[in-house]
């Protein structure tokens, strides 16, 4: 494709629809390939229960079928932060509309709460047929104060802006309405939008909704209505077509810009037109051959396509002994002398009938699957032509059986026509979506070194992340080749967060392991642990370096650093390739490598966005902290750590253990040269000497029954023992610069937070070699200063168990390591990914697009389950709800608000009681607790002026404010004003 050709072009990545028989988007498409006809017949019986007269159901000219979709009058209201009573009065139209939009958005890995540009929206909608059979007929049972919400409710003029409100979508909102062509007219002024880049992306589609939806019609001899519920565009034996209801939208995208994010493109529309067919035809209603032939002359001009090269065309095909010779004139007119019977004719009326402002948009996204699954369905109900149309000299034919579709030299196109009542034409020329050799590197490297990938799902309730996991495994399994990155990625970075959240691990062997599920309350207090010597081991996070390109950058700035400071080659060492012999008890390689480790883990941590409030270390750990608080640069801290090791290597030689019982235990076992060089916990300490001495210990331990294990160090870290440390340390600190701390952390010598004077000194880094680590202090004074979640950066999990071993509460802390024991069978990327996945279920915000690498981009998922209710203006009903909702016990009420953040509190006075019923009639919401955010519920400035109000009928002396409402959202707040104002009120009278 020409650079011309690119800038041009416009994407389809997202996709969403209900259509007759099919709830989605992959029963459309098995529909049409199968040659599904979605038009049934309707008994007699079903009629009448519909209240159909018996007059008109025994009428010879009333043809007893239908096209419908299910579901029309279910809604997830709660979802869209809507009350019932709003969403009942809404025209179901809007409400598919606005579900569809949520869903193609999702489809193609974005969200309006997450994405940066201008989102736009293009839509119509069919006749609002629920205002006048459903509203309407029960004026009586509507209060006048119903009638503002009843206007933005029903009227077209709203439907996209009400899109752009609810999902955040900034860019234009535009209603469009042009009879049956609406929903491709609105696809192309959504191409033209982009081209003139006034948005990023843009949402386009249509909606038409029969109501009732299963109902015949009475058949007209030369009107548009078949006369026996069948469409058959193009036969000799058409005579009409079938309307039906259903609502399709796509999201758009400049080409360039969705192959630069590597986004999921279904197809490409290389060019789109629109006009009218003014005067010059025989009536208002009638198609014009030059009007649709001048529409596909100017789209095959805008896409700079030789029609020659056109395999397929949607046609608008309904089926009427008028309109089909008519558009077959002006497609052979418009393709001209391109070659005999190269492209196929359909329309999927013949399996759906006629959508009315939604028919556009099902062509198209039909013709959408046809090229990505390169299939040519067949056309339904074709045996012989229409007599006035000449298909053998022309370049067309019917298809009328499933076959591949295949084409040399080009790429598969096709076009899709849509003609309004009314004259205004569409039509659009599709390219199937481009493959680059990245993608396909992409993938083969996917499937050869597949490793752990980190899903999660959240949602608004309990239910739906349970069958969100379902729906996934179902989708995994169904899927075996997926590019797991993507599906990882699209999930992370393209998904809005809810409460409610679930983390997985998906294995390289295919399996999904479940981590852990919870309900977020409010973002977590980080505190980050730093180890010191003694738990390293060999190759420690060289997994992490292999498979977290995050982690690896931050690593190789290190080893840039540590190349102009030491000759060690550390990352030889971790990977396993150094070629001499490797002693991680020597501290002149230990220390470094720790130190690195841990530093590289917890700014990748920070980078992801995930910020500590406070740190603490263990010995050389304090370094660590020291350096990510602003103390150290990065580069002084090495040399400061490098140093440190060399002079401790050269010290005399020592042992430590780590004795599980408490320092006052120890002591009375102590020679004079053996100390105490750590106090780590309420049951553990760790002990210092020179190797005889610890031998005599071991045998005292031993005796009196005390459990110990040996360090993997030849020194005697934190004791008199590093004496000889000090004088060439202190030449080397003081070459350093020392700074404020600018992230709180904890002074190992003494316990308590390290102070400015402290941190800047050089002496206290002296003393910090001699003296005992005060962890368990350390430790307390985390614990009585906040609830922190903790995580444990760097090898195995020694501190996160002296954590557990201090604290009477341990079982309710959050404490997670980063790496794994050197004895653990689980992979380093494994172990990361869970301590990731955990903060973003407490509710920390993740940076997501950092953890992955290049190539990596968003795929088509399973979308957001959405729990339906009924919701249908039933004043009476409702009513009956609320009386209802009453008697409900305590599990019932917490299972229907699972929704919202408050727990149910019920009224306590008359107030609250009276303020409690006014919220539910205004609301539609059942019950309602005192506790209960205004907003929450689905309220807003229209049904606030409704409820102040009601207050003030009910309240006659009391003027309540309207701003009120707005500072004091619950009905806890507002009763507390109005207690108040009474007050005010009687004292003025008294």
């Amino acid at each position: 494709m020409s650079e011309h050709e690119m800038d041009n072009s416009i994407a389809i990545i997202g996709l969403s629809g209900r259509f007759p028989d099919a709830n989605h988007i992959d029963e459309y498409w098995n529909n049409i390939r199968n040659g599904h006809e979605a038009i049934h017949p309707l008994t007699d019986d079903r009629l009448r229960e519909l209240g159909v007269s018996e007059a008109k159901i025994q009428h010879p000219r009333y043809v007893k079928w239908s096209s419908s979709i299910t579901g029309t009058d279910q809604f997830d209201y709660t979802f869209f932060d809507m009350n019932k009573r709003e969403a009942s009065m809404m025209d179901p139209q809007h409400r598919l509309m606005l579900t569809c939009a949520y869903e193609a958005l999702e489809d193609s890995g974005y969200h309006g709460d997450l994405y940066d540009g201008m989102i736009s929206v293009f839509a119509g909608c069919g006749f609002n047929s629920y205002l006048i059979r459903e509203i309407m007929s029960k004026q009586d049972e509507i209060p006048e104060e119903d009638l503002q919400l009843l206007l933005q409710t029903n009227s077209n003029d709203y439907l996209s802006s009400r899109i752009s409100y609810k999902l955040n979508l900034r860019g234009s909102s535009v209603a469009v309405q042009t009879a049956c062509s609406t929903s491709l007219v609105a696809v192309h002024q959504a191409c033209q939008n982009l081209l003139m880049y006034q948005s990023d992306m843009a949402l386009a589609g249509g909606v038409s909704l029969r109501i009732p939806e299963t109902e015949g019609y009475m058949y007209q001899e030369g009107g548009i209505f078949s006369p026996d519920g069948h469409c058959r565009a193009f036969d000799a034996e058409a005579q009409g077509t079938v309307f039906g209801s259903g609502v399709g939208m796509v999201l758009l995208k400049r080409l360039e810009d969705a192959l630069t994010d590597h986004d999921h493109i279904y197809a490409v529309i290389r060019g789109s037109a629109v006009n009218n067919d003014g005067s010059g035809k025989v009536g208002y209603t009638a198609p014009s051959v030059d009007g649709q032939r001048d529409v596909i002359r100017e789209a095959l001009m805008m896409a700079d396509i030789d029609p020659a090269t056109i395999s397929y065309i949607e046609a608008h095909g309904t089926g009427t002994v008028l309109g089909d010779p008519i558009e077959m004139t002006a497609l052979q007119e418009a393709f001209g002398d391109s070659g005999t019977q190269h492209c196929a004719i359909g329309a999927v009326k013949t399996n759906i009938g006629h959508l009315n402002a939604a028919s556009g948009i099902a062509g198209l996204i039909k013709t959408v699957l046809m090229l990505q699954h390169r299939e040519l369905p067949p056309t339904l109900h074709y045996n012989r032509a229409n007599p006035a149309i000449n298909f053998e000299s022309s370049p067309f034919y019917i298809n009328t059986t499933l076959q591949p579709w295949e084409v040399e030299k080009h790429p598969l196109r096709a076009g899709v026509s849509s003609f309004g009542i009314g004259g205004t034409n569409a039509h659009l020329i599709l390219e199937e979506a481009p493959f680059s050799e990245d993608d396909e590197q992409h993938m083969l490297s996917d499937k050869e070194d597949r490793v752990e990938e980190l899903i999660i799902h959240s949602a608004r309730t309990p239910d739906a992340v349970e069958t969100m996991i379902h729906n996934m495994n179902q989708f995994i399994k169904n899927h075996p080749d997926l590019d797991r990155q993507n599906v990882s990625y699209t999930l992370q970075v393209g998904r809005k967060e809810y409460p409610y959240r679930s983390i997985l691990l998906w294995h390289p062997d295919g399996q999904l392991q479940s981590i852990h599920q919870r309900k977020i309350n409010a973002s977590p207090t980080l505190a980050f642990m730093f180890p010191g010597q003694g738990s390293q081991y060999k190759q420690m996070a060289a997994g992490l370096y292999q498979e977290v390109p995050l982690f690896r950058a931050i690593m190789d700035d290190c080893f840039a650093i540590l190349a102009t400071i030491d000759s060690i080659d550390l990352k030889a060492i971790m990977l396993g390739t150094y070629l001499e012999p490797v002693d991680l008890q020597d501290t002149a390689i230990t220390q470094p490598f720790l130190f690195t480790i841990e530093y590289a883990l917890a700014k990748c941590f920070i980078q992801l966005g995930i910020q500590p409030a406070a740190m603490i270390g263990h010995s050389l750990g304090e370094y660590t902290a020291a350096c990510l608080s602003g103390v150290l640069t990065l580069q002084d801290a090495m040399r400061l750590v490098c140093a440190r090791g060399q002079l401790m290597q050269q010290s005399s030689i020592g042992q430590m253990v780590s004795i599980l019982a408490t320092e006052a235990e120890i002591r009375p076992l102590l020679s004079e040269s053996v100390f105490i060089s750590a106090i780590n916990s309420s049951t553990s300490c760790t002990v210092a000497g020179a190797p005889d001495d610890m031998q005599d210990l071991l045998k005292r331990l031993d005796e009196a029954g005390y459990a110990y294990k040996l360090l993997a160090v030849n020194h005697g870290f934190h004791t008199p023992l590093m004496e000889s440390v000090i004088e060439p340390f202190a030449k080397v600190i003081s070459t350093c610069t020392f700074n404020r701390p600018t992230i709180p952390y904890i002074s190992n010598v003494t316990g308590t937070w390290i102070t400015s004077e402290q941190a800047q000194n050089p002496s206290y880094w002296l003393d910090h070699l001699l003296q005992p680590v005060q962890f368990e202090k350390g430790l307390q004074t985390l614990l009585d200063h906040d609830d922190y979640t903790w995580l444990e950066m760097g090898p195995g999990k020694a501190l996160s168990q002296f954590l557990r071993q201090h604290s009477a509460t341990s079982e309710s802390l959050n404490v997670y390591s980063l790496m794994r024991r050197e004895q653990e069978s689980t992979t380093d990327r494994s172990v990361f990914l869970r301590a990731l996945g955990q903060c973003w279920l407490i509710g920390q915000s993740i940076d997501w697009k950092l953890l992955h690498g290049e190539h990596v981009g968003r795929i088509s998922l399973p979308l957001y389950p959405f729990e339906n209710k009924r919701c249908w203006f039933e004043p009476h009903v409702e009513l009956q709800e609320s009386l209802s909702d009453s008697n409900k016990d305590t599990a019932e009420i917490s299972d229907s608000r699972a929704y919202l953040s408050s727990t149910y509190e019920p009224a306590q006075d008359q107030i609250q009681q009276n303020l409690v019923s006014i919220w539910e009639q205004i609301l539609g919401v059942h019950p309602i607790g005192i506790k209960d955010d205004f907003f929450e519920l689905g309220g807003h400035s229209l049904l606030a002026t409704q409820i102040i109000s009601r207050l003030r009928n009910l309240l006659p002396d009391i003027d309540i404010q309207f701003d009120r409402l707005f500072a004091y959202p619950t009905i806890e707040g507002i009763s507390e004003q109005i207690e108040l104002q009474m007050i005010e009120y009687l004292e003025t009278k008294a």
